[in-house]
């Protein structure tokens, strides 16, 4: 990048975003050079511990980054205003860390690895986030995504969003460098805060087996869809994703369930026929319930299986990453499903309208609209989610539409669900937020306030 394009987006005012995306002439920047520009901005973790706009900043640069190539170029510089407004809050208003201590090159990768797991049981935040940088220099990303998962998948630290930003640093169009590692330098911090904040299911997570499945996986699959579609009932201790796992764990509801499944060895057919049908209730899950929990509880009902799903393609942890996942799926299903579901269930077709109307309309419109679209329609329809997600403010709406348009490639005999789950939370955030109103509320839901 020439020098004179290194700091444009440094030191931008709160109050004057849009003003100073047009008098920087940010326009010029490529989309990749934005994301440069911003990553160093939102890598540095807060002084004080996370809020849910520090902990989601760095996810939200590479979820709005990996929408950006399908949104309406008419639509581009206000999705492109919403990283730069993320950046310019962080930059002003977050009492930011400076970089680690760096630390010595290691000999080789399983050095690296035991070093890592080291550093993290001690509980050595700073030692944890320095290691992560080094290893990412020294071995690469995709090796330091390996090294990291089984560490990450676990762990309630961290709003249990550790893994997400592995999935969405591999997600990275361009080739994935050092630099884009430094993306974790909080989550690494959360991971080493509390190493003994981890799931306690399956035995503490412990799932080594050595009795084979026979199951079919098209049975696996019917299998885990019944015993989730109307799982026995937890009580919510708190609001925060840790305090639902810590909720059902007391139950013994996951082990209850699927205890003895996951103690199989399991072949990697039964896995991925296992992960698409936790991703199917998980958008039923959206589609089927009440709107009070569509926007935190039913997203991240996806979102946090869903890239999990990813990372057991990629990495050595296939089934670790599906024991996780199924312990969220359950504590979702058991605390705050409000009815059994209907797997079989299809949205009534709604006259016809066009897709954009129909969000306008309503999520159950907008739902409806998108299952019953044509096989013509689908390049158009993931244009307009992507476009409505990624020019609003909300992380968990850009989350959510990025792991739903995802969801194409991991499962498309059920495309429609998925869209059709996306577009009913984007019509729940577009009546709340509409087009005329958002480049005067760039700074919504982007506080840096402790509670």
């Amino acid at each position: 990048m020439a020098a004179s394009n290194r700091h444009r987006v440094a030191g931008i005012d709160p109050e004057n975003i849009v003003e100073e995306y047009r008098g920087r002439a940010l326009k010029e920047l490529s989309d990749a050079q934005l994301f440069d520009q911003i990553r160093p901005i939102v890598a540095r973790p807060p002084a004080r511990g996370l809020t849910s706009f520090t902990l989601h900043a760095p996810l939200e640069l590479m979820a709005r980054f990996g929408l950006l190539r399908l949104v309406d170029p008419a639509q581009r510089e206000l999705a492109r205003l919403q990283m730069v407004a993320s950046a310019s809050v962080y930059g002003r208003r977050v009492d930011a860390m400076p970089a680690p201590a760096r630390v010595d090159s290691f000999p080789d990768a399983s050095t690296a690895a035991r070093e890592l797991a080291r550093t993290f049981a001690s509980g050595d935040a700073d030692g944890m986030e320095a290691r992560v940088l080094s290893v990412a220099l020294q071995f690469g990303t995709p090796s330091l995504v390996d090294l990291l998962t089984p560490l990450a998948l676990p762990t309630l630290t961290g709003a249990s969003h550790s893994h997400i930003g592995l999935w969405l640093l591999l997600l990275r169009a361009e080739p994935v460098g050092a630099e884009d590692a430094s993306l974790l330098r909080a989550a690494a911090r959360a991971l080493a805060a509390d190493p003994t904040g981890r799931m306690k299911s399956f035995r503490g997570m412990s799932i080594e087996a050595t009795r084979r499945l026979e199951t079919p996986p098209e049975q696996v699959s019917r299998e885990i869809l019944d015993k989730l579609a109307s799982p026995a009932k937890g009580t919510l201790g708190g609001e925060s994703i840790r305090e639902l796992v810590e909720a059902v764990e007391r139950t013994g509801n996951a082990d209850a369930l699927f205890g003895d499944f996951i103690l199989h060895d399991l072949s990697p057919g039964q896995i991925a026929a296992a992960f698409r049908a936790v991703l199917r209730v998980s958008a039923h899950s959206m589609l089927q319930h009440d709107l009070e929990q569509a926007k935190f509880g039913w997203s991240h009902c996806l979102t946090l299986p869903q890239s999990a799903f990813g990372l057991s393609g990629v990495t050595a942890h296939r089934k670790l990453a599906l024991a996780a996942a199924l312990v969220w799926i359950t504590a979702y299903r058991c605390v705050l499903s409000d009815r059994p579901l209907d797997l079989r269930w299809q949205p009534r077709r709604v006259e016809e309208v066009s897709v954009t109307d129909a969000l306008r309309t309503s999520p159950a419109a907008a739902a409806s609209r998108v299952w019953h679209a044509s096989d013509g329609e689908l390049p158009a329809i993931r244009r307009i989610l992507a476009t409505e997600a990624a020019v609003r403010n909300d992380t968990h709406l850009v989350k959510y539409t990025r792991a739903c348009l995802d969801m194409g490639a991991l499962d498309p005999e059920h495309v429609r669900l998925y869209l059709a789950a996306a577009a009913h939370l984007c019509a729940l955030w577009m009546a709340e937020a509409p087009r005329a109103t958002i480049e005067e509320s760039l700074l919504a839901g982007r506080s840096t306030q402790y509670s």
